[in-house]
């Protein structure tokens, strides 16, 4: 009998993988390649002042996250957590990065770091804002 049920999210996304990874193998006769990831933190003595997240599927690395606390903007540290997010990914031999940010985020920044827009969705992820999605080669 079919039925739906609720399953943990990391047990669901880890058969969805499997399921993903089977059709990939058979379909494109790509072998599956396990996720990397480049989590990395910065403190000022004790104190978390920010980080940057990163992962590496097959040739697509990806930053979701980079954030610093407000008082340590404009000094160089987000500029410092992106190259080194750039550094793993050429090290995983990958020849692009991608991000995403909100209009009112750090889409400047990225641009000014060598990103270029290649898609925006308005009024995502709310009403009022714009969702930008970068890429840069590296």
């Amino acid at each position: 009998m079919i039925e739906f049920k609720p399953l943990a999210i990391t047990e669901n996304e880890a058969c969805l993988i499997d399921l993903l990874s089977e059709n990939q193998v058979e379909v494109k006769k790509v072998p599956v390649e396990e996720n990397r990831v480049f989590p990395l933190a910065l403190y000022d003595g004790n104190q978390y002042i920010g980080g940057i997240t990163a992962n590496k599927w097959m040739n697509a690395p990806h930053i979701s996250l980079l954030a610093l606390s407000k008082s340590y903007r404009h000094q160089g540290y987000g500029t410092q957590l992106l190259k080194k997010a750039e550094t793993f990914a050429k090290q995983e031999g990958a020849a692009l990065i991608t991000i995403n940010t909100q209009d009112y985020q750090a889409k400047t920044f990225y641009e000014k770091q060598g990103y270029h827009v290649f898609g925006q969705l308005a009024d995502t992820p709310f009403v009022g804002t714009t969702k930008y999605y970068l890429v840069k080669q590296i």
